[in-house]
């Protein structure tokens, strides 16, 4: 086969391969207009400068631009095949087995989802009066494969989504304190909670809940529409606080960190209150030192 042919396939391979990238970690909802952007990219004037239209080049490039997009999905079929963690669902609607408490994500890990760099968060003050949090300082940052967050499907289940709205309705009422915002949006989903952070912190370590590893798998049973909960106790800080603190996690995107969920919260210190309205990330609310100390735990409502 003539040189020049298998060359515009293997550029056409590459192409094809990357287009599908491309629209696997997409940012914005499916347009008609997307059509005629990919067929303006992929065959346009550039690479018809390349490629003439009636030549045998162009008609090796369009092999290859299919045989690239169609190989990147075979591929993605047969990994999802072999892998415990996945299965068809996967492909439906983005569900996916949570991984088990042995089994999680090392903290320099590409998370497995869309890479979209959310921008660094500024320095807050902590949760003590006086005390100052500081967040992907230059000497702290994570490196760059790792400030990746995770998008939200464009439709979210069911209970996902309540819980989100029970977060919103409860927040103003009950942002001044970790633990009484955390038992009401427990009450308006019929589950109970009672008494300090540090007490939650202990009813979710017993019957009823299940315990999950970390940070990332816990934004995927929040996505699933259970009710998940964050929490460390006062002692269990690497610098002990007079309290503990507790935050609800809901479906959202993780830190640029990779490792803390979106969520809401409460908290007596009015600065770390007024960012827990919005579902943020827990960094917000939790120092970056602590993370490996966060306690999760999910159940079904």
């Amino acid at each position: 086969m003539d040189l020049k042919l298998l060359g515009a396939g293997a550029f056409g391979l590459i192409i094809g391969w990357y287009l599908y990238y491309i629209n696997r970690y997409r940012k914005g909802d499916v347009q008609i207009s997307d059509i005629t952007t990919v067929i303006g990219t992929i065959g346009g004037a550039a690479v018809l400068k390349l490629f003439d239209s009636g030549a045998d080049l162009f008609g090796a490039y369009g092999i290859g631009l299919a045989a690239g997009f169609f190989l990147y999905f075979l591929l993605l079929i047969i990994l999802v095949g072999i892998s415990d963690n996945f299965d068809a669902d996967w492909f439906l609607d983005g569900r996916r087995r949570n991984p088990g408490s042995d089994y999680g994500y090392g903290q320099d890990a590409r998370p497995t989802g869309a890479p979209m760099a959310l921008p660094p968060q500024p320095a807050f003050h902590g949760q003590n009066p006086g005390q100052v949090q500081n967040f992907y300082l230059a000497r702290d940052a994570a490196p760059p494969a790792a400030k990746m967050a995770l998008p939200v499907l464009a439709a979210l289940n069911p209970n996902a989504q309540k819980v989100i709205d029970t977060c919103k309705s409860a927040w103003p009422a009950k942002k001044d304190a970790c633990n009484f915002f955390a038992i009401e949006v427990a009450s308006q989903l019929h589950i109970t909670l009672t008494g300090t952070a540090d007490q939650i912190v202990d009813q979710i370590k017993g019957s009823g809940w299940t315990h999950i590893a970390n940070g990332p798998a816990a934004r995927s049973a929040a996505m699933q529409g259970k009710f998940v909960i964050a929490g460390i106790k006062s002692g269990d800080f690497t610098e002990p606080r007079d309290e503990g603190h507790v935050a609800v996690v809901v479906a959202g995107d993780l830190n640029p960190g990779g490792w803390a969920p979106s969520g809401y919260w409460g908290s007596t210190d009015p600065d770390i209150a007024s960012k827990g309205g919005s579902g943020a990330p827990i960094s917000q609310c939790f120092r970056a030192e602590d993370k490996d100390k966060i306690v999760y735990a999910s159940r079904d409502f």
